[in-house]
């Protein structure tokens, strides 16, 4: 079926030669005969509560670290040009639905945007709305949002919030700065909520910190999100024109 050819959000590999520099759980059909989130959610976790999320500029470390800056200066052409090998025939949909929900966003901007989702947001959704649906112990969903300042080097894209800036943040150690994290001295405050979030999870099952809103677990009619930043915010059905397009092209649902 096509919706079966499109889906990669829960991301495994098959039994064969290792990858380099591959990171998924392997199917071998003995120590694990399926994706632990396909086609529901694991039984052995439901009583235990989840966070998952994904930070909003996940490609822009991954483009610095493959040295591949070729995403960066897009035009609109550019963009279906690059979205195109991937999405085939949906490419142009996907760029309109983009574009209408983000009128003043660049092309460049844009890209960063649908490869940072499909890389780590569409897997976090689907593994929230599964945990959701099995009615056990909740979900919480996060967008880490706080921006570094710094550029991509060799380009002038801002490097926004990369992949991997949530490891320093969520054990409140950004002293010294380093490159993905930045200088700004808001990170500090940033650290702080993110760390505590996760402390009062560890300690309680439900994340909170002082002087930041309630986060709500994630259910299918609220969808709530907790962005993380110097202030936090809790948005619901975050993106949902796009999330929407997702669904009808097979990249998220059953």
């Amino acid at each position: 079926m096509e919706k079966e050819r499109a889906r990669t959000t829960l991301r495994v590999k098959r039994p064969g030669p290792v990858e380099p520099g591959g990171f998924a759980p392997v199917v071998d059909g003995v120590v694990l005969p399926h994706h632990p989130f396909d086609p529901t959610a694991p039984a052995i976790s439901r009583d235990k509560p989840l966070i998952v999320g994904w930070n909003e500029d996940e490609y822009t470390y991954v483009a610095w670290a493959n040295k591949d800056t070729s995403g960066f200066g897009l035009d609109d052409a550019g963009l279906r040009a690059k979205l195109e090998p991937r999405f085939g025939a949906d490419a142009p949909r996907i760029v309109d639905t983009y574009r209408r929900s983000r009128p003043s966003a660049s092309a460049t901007a844009l890209y960063v945007e649908i490869e940072s989702f499909t890389m780590m947001g569409l897997g976090s959704i689907e593994i929230a709305e599964k945990k959701s649906a099995q009615r056990g112990a909740p979900a919480f969903v996060y967008n880490l949002g706080y921006k570094s300042g710094e550029k991509v080097p060799g380009t002038d894209f801002p490097m926004g919030t990369p992949h991997a800036m949530d490891i320093g943040l969520k054990f409140n150690n950004v002293t010294p700065s380093t490159f993905l994290m930045g200088s700004r001295p808001e990170r500090l405050t940033a650290s702080l909520n993110m760390a505590e979030l996760w402390a009062t999870f560890a300690r309680t099952g439900r994340p909170g910190a002082v002087g930041q809103p309630a986060w709500p677990a994630y259910d299918l009619t609220r969808r709530a999100t907790m962005r993380i930043d110097v202030a936090c915010e809790v948005m619901e059905d975050r993106n949902r024109a796009e999330r929407e397009m997702w669904t009808q092209l097979g990249f998220l649902g059953a």
